[in-house]
């Protein structure tokens, strides 16, 4: 079922993936830079306001599969592969011009979801993906008290005994029961929040703002003087605090109304910015070169404007290149839906 794209919700998609181009380069690059570590006061603590805004894209993407639910059909589930896979084998044979050849690589290169094949978020929602219908059927057969019961139940495994206790289920929100966790949320919101009913662009944008500034004034408050947590721990997506902000922000973006035709043809290509940048192939790669540019500029301002225009081409590139690939694997993904259809009628 082909439903029509809302520009308001695919500019937030946008946004949510360029937030995660910052939180890579901040995560990857810059906080165990040298260079960083030797900065004081405003760059020191400017990264950390601005991650404050960009560690919550994984829920809302997630949020957003929730909200319209996922409809899962084999035709989507082979075009997820071919997505994946042609992604692995493009930013494979990238790869060979800083290394060599390997037919074992290039074999693994169409297998996207292997255990190395990297690309975490591409597998947890591969599960996602598979588990939906299933899901969705007990959705429809809950009561609101019982969807309010399962989501109290989600709540204390992923964001108390996960975040907190930093049990094996979900210690760190990178994996398959942080999407279910926030899948469930976005899916309770869909039902039982009545958006044009409820003021919320007004509370929502009073809430975000004020939300999100507590959450950097927490930050540089330990980050500077309690030491209390490492910095990475604001990161993590199982914290409440994050999962909270990312509804917030989300039921935002639900109250603009707008239609864009530019911003829906950009945004049918954002899953491909994640996959091209995480690539096992050529992530090491663009990492050093990026730490490389970083520390040779020095100069805090000027280096940040070099990263953010590398950022801009490469994020505004990759969107372009997947209609390419549409033209590539829409015909293959067609052929094997129908012979899918076939097996399946016979």
């Amino acid at each position: 079922m082909n439903q029509q794209r809302q520009s308001n919700i695919e500019l937030l998609r946008l946004l949510s993936m360029f937030a995660l181009l910052f939180l890579h380069f901040y995560t990857h690059i810059l906080l165990p830079s040298e260079s960083y570590a030797e900065q004081t006061g405003f760059w020191k603590d400017f990264p950390i306001v601005l991650t404050s805004l960009t560690s919550l894209q994984v829920n809302i993407f997630i949020l957003i599969s929730g909200w319209f639910g996922i409809h899962t059909t084999p035709k989507k589930i082979i075009g997820f592969y071919l997505l994946c896979a042609f992604y692995g084998v493009f930013t494979y044979l990238l790869s060979l011009g800083f290394g060599h050849f390997s037919f074992r690589d290039l074999t693994i290169s169409f297998m996207p979801f292997s255990a190395l094949g990297g690309w975490w978020f591409a597998k947890a929602y591969l599960y996602l993906l598979l588990l939906a219908p299933l899901f969705n059927k007990a959705i429809e057969y809950m009561s609101k008290r019982e969807f309010l019961y399962v989501l109290l139940v989600l709540v204390l495994i992923n964001s108390y005994f996960g975040f907190f206790f930093k049990l094996d289920i979900n210690k760190d929100g990178n994996n398959f029961m942080q999407l279910m966790y926030v899948y469930f949320i976005g899916r309770y919101l869909a039902l039982y929040l009545n958006v044009d009913k409820l003021k919320l662009r007004k509370w929502t944008s009073i809430i975000s703002v004020g939300s999100v500034a507590l959450y950097a004034a927490v930050w540089l408050l330990n980050d500077n003087y309690l030491h209390l947590v490492k910095p990475y721990t604001f990161l993590l997506r199982n914290n409440l605090w994050s999962v909270f902000n990312s509804i917030v922000i989300f039921l935002f973006f639900t109250t603009l109304r707008f239609e864009n035709k530019t911003i829906n043809w950009l945004a049918k290509g954002a899953f491909a910015v994640y996959l091209v940048h995480e690539s096992v192939w050529i992530a090491p790669f663009w990492r050093k070169c990026l730490t490389d540019i970083y520390i040779y500029i020095y100069i805090p301002l000027l280096g940040w404007l070099v990263v953010a225009a590398i950022f801009v081409v490469y994020f505004f590139g990759v969107l372009c290149l997947d209609h390419l690939r549409v033209l590539i694997t829409n015909p293959l993904e067609k052929k094997l839906d129908e012979w899918c259809v076939k097996i399946i009628m016979h």
